[in-house]
């Protein structure tokens, strides 16, 4: 059934944005995915890279320019990945891409939702080139899962050797219906974002409080089988959802991202979410910002604390959820559908957070016409890694402007937001889509990872995958071949490994046919 979702700015008059059917969802809870979890000591959090940007970083901020079209011809060549099967035991089954992912009851279908998913797979790199890494039993899950479970699923810790030969896994006592955050922090101790029912739950068809997970967690634990918690914070949706103010719906058509802050000592949580405007009001979309002390859990909250603007209702509708931390400032890109509609990169520092809830700046690196709130942006958000100049390389798919989707590359100004080059990687025909794009620094440039999927027919499960090494200066070098026998969780980044036997290496972890995991390698960089 149709639903109304709105999204509505502080000084802007409010009005009602229509979501498009979904078929098989009595509510919006589509989606491709939050950024995955990583702390200031391990290789995930995207630490600076050797690539530079083509541009100084202390140029000044200009209008953008055109982006570059991709050349006629790129050379071609085989692209050998290193897959890695570990085994997980008899814990559950890991989420797989052709058993769960696609969904053809989304309009449109999942492979290019406008909608975020959460990921139900989450690394940690450590400094000794190990993997800790969190996922949801997707057991008994049907392909219509892919935006979050029926019931609630147990969380396991899967802890891969560093060689990347073997795993042990750990049942947590957590179950959920959605994973909405892994990280860990300095001393080891693991943070999980998971939601449960709230006491307002019931089975009323269409009813707000109708909702599978309503209340957003995070625990702490020093063990990865959480069977002694340092704490279980509830963050917000134990309210009845008809009242005025009451978040709940973590992940909803988004997903989540935690990370640890290791200047301020602080755990920062960016998650997708809903909440009601007004008493019986309409629960609309937007995004979630907040830091926690480490040591107690408790909420840290921001100037103002208000519910309903600033941090707390951070772009709305927010589709997609990306966080970095970096010395101490809290980067994050957001998917906007209405105020604003853009594809946005922030900063925030919690000195700004805390003085009067605002950020650094506020920039988009894409504009998207259409619409307020019309809930079809046509595009992606992908990958974003910071670079040892201070400035930043993201990507992202839109077929804006285009005869289809295609990927866009940019590099942008770690101190004001402002974009400073980019280039198009594809050139795509009708009906073929670029789908899941994500980079990471490689050599003196660039790879950037995407797949292809043919539209034509909704009903498609094949996706194509291919990678492409670029320069500095965003000049393609090398086109990949088809690369069979490997997937991609949809929102989960490359990941550098900064210690152990893979260090410098790019990577990447997903599930598989077989329900287990796989660690992924690409070539060594030369």
């Amino acid at each position: 059934m149709p639903s109304k979702m709105l999204s509505p700015a502080p000084s802007r008059r409010i009005r009602p944005l229509a979501l498009p059917l979904l078929l098989s969802l009595p509510l919006l809870l589509a989606a491709c995915g939050g950024g995955g979890g990583s702390s200031d000591s391990s290789a995930s959090q995207n630490p600076p890279s050797s690539a530079a940007p083509a541009t100084p970083p202390g140029a000044p901020a200009a209008t953008p320019p055109a982006t570059a079209t991709p050349p006629a011809s790129v050379p071609v060549a085989d692209f050998s990945v290193t897959t890695k099967v570990i085994a997980t035991g008899a814990t559950g089954k890991v989420f797989g891409l052709k058993a769960n992912f696609f969904n053809d009851g989304l309009v449109p279908p999942s492979p290019m939702s406008n909608y975020g998913f959460p990921n139900p797979v989450i690394p940690v790199v450590n400094a000794d080139g190990s993997l800790d890494v969190a996922w949801l039993d997707y057991s008994g899950a049907t392909q219509s899962a892919v935006s979050g479970l029926a019931a609630p699923g147990t969380i396991s810790i899967t802890h891969v050797n560093p060689d990347l030969s073997a795993g042990a896994t750990t049942a947590t006592s957590l179950r959920s219906y959605k994973l909405l955050g892994f990280t860990k922090d300095a001393s080891g101790a693991f943070y999980v974002a998971y939601n449960v029912d709230h006491p307002y739950r019931n089975a009323v068809a269409g009813d707000v409080n109708n909702v599978n997970g309503n209340e957003l967690h995070i625990a702490k634990a020093s063990s990865a089988s959480f069977a002694a918690k340092a704490w279980d914070t509830l963050v917000f949706g134990n309210q009845d959802n008809s009242k005025d103010k009451s978040k709940g719906n973590p992940g909803t058509a988004g997903g989540g991202a935690l990370s640890y802050d290791a200047v301020n000592q602080k755990l920062v949580l960016y998650v997708a979410h809903q909440m009601a405007w007004g008493d019986n009001g309409t629960r609309h979309q937007a995004g979630y910002f907040r830091y926690f002390d480490g040591i107690t859990g408790n909420v840290v909250t921001p100037a103002g604390n208000a519910m309903n603007m600033g941090s707390a209702w951070f772009y709305s509708h927010n589709f997609n959820q990306r966080l970095l931390i970096d010395n101490g400032i809290a980067y994050t890109l957001a998917h906007g559908d209405a105020y604003p509609r853009q594809l946005g990169f922030s900063a925030r520092t919690l000195a700004a957070y805390l003085g009067n809830d605002s950020t650094v700046f506020d920039k988009p690196y894409q504009a998207i016409d259409g619409a307020e709130g019309d809930n079809t942006t046509n595009a992606e958000t992908g990958q974003f890694i910071k670079l040892s100049s201070g400035d930043f390389a993201m990507v992202h798919a839109t077929s804006q402007g285009r005869a289809a989707r295609d990927v866009r590359i940019s590099l942008v100004s770690g101190t004001d937001g402002s974009v400073r080059s980019s280039a198009w990687l594809t050139s795509n025909a009708a009906n073929t889509q670029a789908i899941m794009p994500k980079l990471e620094a490689y050599g003196s440039g660039f790879v950037v990872s995407y797949g292809l999927w043919n539209s034509s027919n909704r009903t498609n499960r094949a996706i194509e995958w291919h990678f492409m090494q670029l320069d500095a200066s965003l000049n393609p070098l090398q086109l990949s071949n088809p690369v069979p026998g490997i997937e991609f969780v949809a929102d989960l980044p490359l990941l550098r490994f900064t210690g152990g036997p893979n260090s410098g290496r790019v990577g990447w972890v997903s599930g598989n046919d077989q329900g287990t995991l796989s660690v992924n390698l690409v070539p060594a960089a030369h």
